[in-house]
């Protein structure tokens, strides 16, 4: 399953991720693939709307609420070669909040979806919702843009999906779980700066769990991309980006590259039309 789900997370709105997400799955698509494209932003869905579809038919909450009995059932065609569809939309309150027992029916019933490719778009910010929807996959896609907010926000994501992971793994471990809250909080007075001096104390108390968290660090992977550059600097920001994540974090990080900035495909957004359909010659 690892291989066929694409989590695609932005550290803020307005990164494009949503873009992101809906021009690899076309992209994927056209390839032959067979594509879900999953709007899993529960709390801001408008995925649908870059592919021009005005009002879902079904939505996720159909399949919570048991309007459905499959979460196949809500699963909707486009137009699109390849490409099929799963909104949350409806602006449901409770749905921006899922209880726990929600959340992870909606994230195993992704995971079974029978697909070549699953690609979940998902809603920005650190919550935890975002974090284990991102958590699907060890290498989820992470949207940045070139200015310092943007990047310094990116850093604090995957820092926070690090340590929600290890108070996941750890929480029934006292000792540990003193280490993790002082590496959450670095400028504390006993604060720990870096993951790797977390690791280096943790193998001292207890050698088993920092195997275990070793382990989980090396399978993490993480992806950077870098959205709407416009200079050669603003490209190296992934770059950059990736190496302060190896230094602090011990996670080895990706560039996946730049998609630079286009005026058509805030065009193609405001007219509901995929940009690669509207500019198929856009860069």
């Amino acid at each position: 399953k690892e291989g066929k789900i694409i989590t695609v997370a932005g550290c803020k709105g307005g990164v494009g991720k949503s873009i992101i997400s809906a021009g690899l799955a076309l992209e994927f698509g056209r390839t032959g693939k067979d594509v879900i494209l999953v709007d899993a932003d529960l709390g801001g869905a408008n995925l649908h709307t870059y592919l021009g579809i005005q009002a879902p038919q079904y939505v996720i909450n159909d399949f919570l609420s048991r309007r459905v009995q499959s979460v196949n059932n809500v699963v909707l065609p486009t137009d699109y070669e390849g490409v099929r569809f799963i909104s949350s939309a409806g602006n449901i309150p409770s749905l921006a909040n899922p209880k726990f027992a929600q959340k992870t029916k909606i994230i195993n019933n992704l995971l079974s979806l029978k697909a070549d490719v699953v690609i979940i778009d998902i809603g920005a910010g650190s919550s935890y919702d975002v974090m284990d929807f991102f958590s699907m996959t060890n290498k989820g896609i992470l949207v940045t843009i070139p200015e310092p907010t943007s990047i310094i926000n990116s850093y604090g994501f995957v820092k926070n999906v690090v340590y929600r992971r290890l108070n996941l793994m750890f929480r029934q471990y006292p000792l540990v779980m003193e280490l993790i809250k002082r590496g959450m909080n670095p400028d504390s007075e006993n604060g720990i700066s870096a993951v790797k001096d977390l690791l280096r104390e943790l193998a001292v108390q207890n050698p088993e769990c920092w195997l275990k968290a070793k382990s989980m660090l090396s399978t993490f992977l993480p992806n950077i991309i870098v959205n709407m550059t416009s200079s050669e600097n603003d490209v190296q920001l992934g770059e950059k980006l990736k190496t302060i994540i190896t230094k602090y974090l011990s996670v080895k990080a990706t560039c996946l590259g730049q998609v630079p900035e286009d005026p058509s495909v805030r065009l193609a957004a405001k007219k509901m039309v995929p940009f690669s359909v509207l500019a198929p010659q856009s860069h």
